[in-house]
C-alpha cells in the first residue's frame, strides 16, 4: 500500500507517517503483551495474583492520566519534543521493569511506560500541522489503526518472547522498540514552530489525576475488592468529587488544562461521544472473541480452539482495522467526514450482530470480527480530523488527549461489564458461560454502535476550498506554514475565525 505523493513544502508523507506509526505500534503492543507473562512475573517475584495485577492496573491508570497532560504540554512546548520525551520515558520504564528484579520495580516501570499514551494525540497534532487535510487524514488513520493491530499482536508476541527470554526479555524488547521509534522520529519527522502561549495548569492536572486515577482504579479493582466494598465506594466518591472540583476550577482559570468551551463545540463533543460508543464495540469483540472460540464446541457457544488458534480468530479484526484506517483518509478527502463515520458505525453494528446472534462457526466469527474491525479503523481515523477542524491548532493536542482518555474509560467500563455478564450467565456448578451471555454482551455493544450511527447526521460538515469536493482546507493555522495562497476572488478568513457552518451555540471562543 503506497502513500500519497509528497505534500506542500516538500514534506514527504512517508517521512512523517512511518515513524509515528511505529511509535504508536510500540505503545499499543505494550498494552496487552504483558498479559501472557503475569503468571511468570508473579512466580519470579513471589507475589500474589492480586499484587501482580498492579502491573496492568498501574499502566492503565497512568496512561489515562498522563495522556491529556502530554497533549497539553505538546500544545505549549512543541509536539515533537514532548513526543520524544514521552518515548524516552517509555524506554526508561522498560529498562527499570527489566532490570529491577522485584514486583515493585516492574510496577514502577510500567507506570512510567504509561506516559507514552500521549503518542496518539501528539502524533495526530503533528500530522495535522505538517500535512494537508487528505494526507493528514491518511496518516491519522494509519496511526489510529495501530491500536487494533498492536493490541492483537501484543498477546501472541508477548507469550512468544516470554517463552524464550522470560518476562525481562519482553521489557527489554519494548525499550528497544521505543528507542528505535525515538531515533526515527528525531531524525525523520520535521520540526515545526508549534509552540503555543500560556502556562501549564498544574492544579488542573492534579485534579484531573485525582478524578481519573481514583475512578479507573475503582473500575479496574471492583471485581477483586467487591463493588460495594468500602474501598471501591470511597474511590468512586473521590473520583466524583475530584471531577466536580475540576470542572469548577477550569471555568475560572485563565489557561485551563481542559478547555470546557471547546468541549461544547458540536463536532468536539460528538467526537468524544462517538469515540466512547464505538470503543465499547471494539473492546467487546477484542475481549470476547478469543474467550468464545475457546469454549467447548458441544455447547453451541464455542469452537474448542486452542490458545494459538483463538488469537488467529482476531486476525481479521486487526487486518480490517489497519486497511480501513489507511483508506479512510482518502474517503474523508473525497466525501467529507459524515459518510466514513456512517460506514464505520454501521459496519460495527453488523459485525457485533453477527457475533452475537448468528450460530457460532469459523466463518461467522471471522466475518463478524472483520466487520467490527472495519468500524473501529474507520471511525478512529475520522475522529482526529473532526477535532483538528473544530479547535484552534494550539488546542489540538489536549483535545485529542481527552478523546483518548474517553476511549480508555470506555475500555475499562466495558471490560468489567462484559466480565460480570459472563459470570452471571455461568450455570451453577459449570465452568463455562452459556451462549446467551455472549449474545447479551455483543447485543449491548451493537446497540451502542447503533446510537453512534444515529449521531452521525449531527456532525457539522466542513466546506472545501473554493467549494470543490475532495479538496478540504488545511487544519487551522497550517496555511501559513505551507505558504498557501487563497484563491482569486476568495477572501481569506483570518486565523482563528469561526467557520460559517457553526451555529452560535457551537462556536464558543477559546478562553
Amino acid at each position: 500500500m503506497s502513500l500519497p505523493p509528497a505534500g506542500p513544502a516538500g514534506v514527504s508523507p512517508s517521512r512523517v507517517v512511518v515513524p509515528l506509526v511505529f511509535g504508536g505500534l510500540t505503545y499499543a503492543m505494550s498494552q496487552n503483551a504483558i498479559v501472557p507473562v503475569l503468571s511468570e512475573i508473579q512466580a519470579a517475584t513471589g507475589s500474589t495474583a492480586s499484587e501482580a495485577a498492579w502491573v496492568v492496573t498501574g499502566f492503565f491508570v497512568s496512561s489515562a492520566v498522563l495522556t491529556v497532560i502530554a497533549g497539553r504540554l505538546g500544545d505549549l512546548f512543541g509536539r515533537k519534543p514532548v513526543l520524544l520525551v514521552s518515548l524516552g520515558l517509555f524506554a526508561a520504564g522498560g529498562v527499570i521493569a527489566a532490570a529491577g528484579g522485584s514486583l515493585g520495580a516492574v510496577v514502577v516501570g510500567r507506570v512510567i511506560m504509561g506516559v507514552a499514551g500521549g503518542v496518539f494525540p501528539l502524533s495526530f497534532a503533528i500530522l495535522g500541522r505538517l500535512l494537508p487535510r487528505d494526507r493528514a487524514a491518511f496518516g491519522m488513520g494509519m496511526v489510529s489503526s495501530m491500536l487494533g493491530l498492536g493490541g492483537a499482536l501484543g498477546l501472541p508476541v508477548g507469550g512468544l518472547v516470554a517463552d524464550h527470554f522470560g518476562y525481562q526479555g519482553l521489557f527489554w524488547g519494548a525499550a528497544g522498540m521505543a528507542a528505535v521509534a525515538l531515533a526515527a522520529i528525531a531524525l525523520l519527522v520535521p520540526g515545526v514552530p508549534d509552540r503555543g502561549t500560556g502556562r501549564v495548569d498544574w492544579v488542573g492536572a492534579l485534579l484531573l489525576t485525582l478524578a481519573l486515577s481514583t475512578s479507573l482504579l475503582a473500575v479496574s479493582r471492583g471485581e477483586a475488592w467487591g463493588w460495594l466494598s468500602a474501598p471501591v465506594l470511597a474511590l468512586f466518591g473521590s473520583g466524583v468529587v475530584g471531577l466536580a472540583v475540576l470542572v469548577a476550577f477550569e471555568r475560572r482559570v485563565r489557561d485551563p488544562l481542559v478547555n470546557l468551551d471547546l468541549m461544547r463545540r458540536r463536532n468536539v463533543w460528538l467526537a468524544h461521544a462517538l469515540g466512547f460508543l464505538v470503543t465499547c464495540g471494539q473492546i467487546t469483540a477484542f475481549l470476547l472473541v478469543p474467550q468464545m472460540v475457546r469454549l467447548p464446541a458441544g455447547g453451541g457457544a464455542g469452537l474448542d480452539a486452542g490458545a494459538t488458534q483463538a488469537g488467529l480468530y482476531l486476525l481479521p479484526f486487526s487486518l480490517t482495522t489497519l486497511v480501513a484506517g489507511a483508506l479512510t483518509g482518502r474517503a474523508v478527502a473525497r466525501f467529507g467526514t459524515r459518510p466514513p463515520l456512517a460506514v464505520g458505525a454501521a459496519s460495527a453494528v453488523v459485525g457485533l450482530a453477527v457475533l452475537g446472534f448468528c450460530p457460532v462457526g469459523p466463518v461467522t466469527v471471522l466475518v463478524g470480527a472483520g466487520a467490527t474491525g472495519i468500524g473501529g479503523g474507520t471511525v478512529y481515523s475520522v475522529l482526529p480530523v473532526l477535532i483538528a477542524e473544530a479547535v484552534p491548532e494550539n488546542e489540538a493536542g489536549a483535545t485529542n488527549g481527552i478523546n483518548t482518555i474517553i476511549r480508555n474509560i470506555a475500555m475499562a467500563i466495558v471490560s468489567q461489564v462484559s466480565a460480570v455478564v459472563l459470570v452471571l450467565w455461568t450455570p451453577a456448578g459449570e465452568e463455562h458461560p452459556v451462549r446467551v451471555a455472549f449474545t447479551i454482551d455483543y447485543g449491548m455493544s451493537a446497540l451502542l454502535n447503533l446510537l453512534a450511527l444515529c449521531l452521525v447526521p449531527l456532525v457539522l460538515p466542513r466546506q472545501g476550498v473554493g467549494g470543490r469536493r475532495g479538496r478540504g482546507p488545511l487544519p487551522r493555522g497550517a496555511d501559513r506554514a505551507h505558504g498557501r495562497v487563497p484563491e482569486r476572488g476568495r477572501k481569506e478568513r483570518p486565523t482563528g475565525a469561526r467557520p460559517e457552518a457553526e451555529r452560535p451555540d457551537d462556536r464558543r471562543a477559546c478562553s
